[in-house]
This record gives C-alpha cells, sequence and structure tokens, in this order.
C-alpha cells in the first residue's frame, strides 16, 4: 500500500506542475485530485505547484475525511476538498478532477456563460458549459452547487471563481481543463472581434 501512495502522489503532483506550467493556475491556486478506490489524493494548500513535491500531496479517506495534517501527509489538502468529494460520491465514473483558475474560463465565470463556439469543443462539450450558482468557496454549498452545474458532463464554470473539468484518469482532465481555456479564449475573441 505504502509504494502505492507514493505511485499516486507523484502523478497527482506531476498533473499540478502541469497545470502551472500550461498557465492554468499560478501559485497555488486551483487543485487537482485523483480517486483510488476510497481514498483521495489531491494538492495540499497554499504550496505553489512550481515547486510541490508528490510528498506533500494529502491523501483523505472518501467516506470518512480527516482533515488533520498528519493523518495521511504533512500537509493540509486544498480548501476546496468538499468540491471534490461531492463529485466523488456524486460520480462513479469520475477518477480524476482538476479545478482551475485560469484566465479566461475565469473571466467566462464572471459573465456567467460560456457559449462553445467551434466543432471540436462542441463534440466535447456541447453547445454551452453549465456553469454553478454562487456559493462561497470551500463549502459545502459550493461544492453542491457545482456538483449539480456539472451534472453529467466534462466541465463546469464555477460562478465568479473559475472552472472544473473531470475525467477518468488525470491526463484526461488535465487536457479538458486545456480545452475549455481555449474554448473560453476563442469566445473572448470573437466577442472582442465583433464588438
Amino acid at each position: 500500500m505504502r509504494r502505492s501512495l507514493g505511485v499516486w502522489r507523484k502523478k497527482v503532483a506531476a498533473t499540478a506542475r502541469q497545470l502551472a506550467a500550461w498557465g492554468l493556475v499560478s501559485g497555488s491556486s486551483g487543485n487537482v485530485s485523483r480517486r483510488v478506490d476510497k481514498l483521495v489524493f489531491i494538492t495540499p494548500s497554499g504550496i505553489p505547484y512550481e515547486f510541490l513535491h508528490p510528498q506533500q500531496v494529502v491523501v483523505m479517506e472518501l467516506d470518512s475525511p480527516l482533515i488533520s495534517p498528519g493523518n495521511y501527509g504533512p500537509e493540509a489538502p486544498s480548501s476546496e476538498w468538499r468540491l471534490h468529494f461531492s463529485i466523488y460520491r456524486a460520480r462513479e465514473d469520475v477518477r480524476a478532477i482538476v479545478h482551475t483558475h485560469s484566465p479566461y474560463a475565469t473571466a467566462a465565470s464572471l459573465r456567467g456563460r460560456l457559449s462553445v463556439l467551434h466543432d471540436e469543443g462542441k463534440l466535447l462539450f456541447g453547445d454551452e458549459l453549465p456553469v454553478s450558482a454562487h456559493a462561497p468557496r470551500g463549502t459545502w454549498a459550493l461544492a453542491q452547487a457545482v456538483t449539480q452545474a456539472l451534472g453529467r458532463g466534462k466541465a463546469a464554470l464555477i460562478a465568479r471563481h473559475g472552472a472544473v473539468t473531470v475525467g477518468y484518469t488525470l491526463r484526461e482532465a488535465l487536457l479538458y481543463a486545456l480545452k475549455l481555456e481555449e474554448l473560453a479564449q476563442v469566445a473572448f475573441l470573437a466577442r472582442s472581434d465583433s464588438a
């Protein structure tokens, strides 16, 4: 078990570092998690992803989250752990979650909508990305609002906050986050071009 903990911590840390490298998060904003059976591997709170080490990834139990540092690692979990748990509990098919504060997706979340304008995006996400109701960050109210907006989809905007993408693998959730940011940028450029 100890060996597999290390493997999944490495994968979550690598995904978080890739988010930072692609400019989808800055510092310690946003978060990444991977569900493995009844365990959730999640990025810690307050550590810039450029400097994140695998041993800093927090391991929590899905059925009984214990958020005291030291239970499964030295760090506290992301303040949005409730968001991840809510989605995992509602969606048995989801094994990985990426939450970003990327610039264009966040701007779309402030506008309250994101129409998907090009065909490739429509294949992935449909005609329009759902937007959650607004709720305070780090709360069960936010977690429930986002889970409801996400439904059975691959992505949702978090009102006045950012975006969340889900997948069966970390790579899938990561690539959806990248594609979502690209779609939001295209929508922004199309609007500014028509103004």
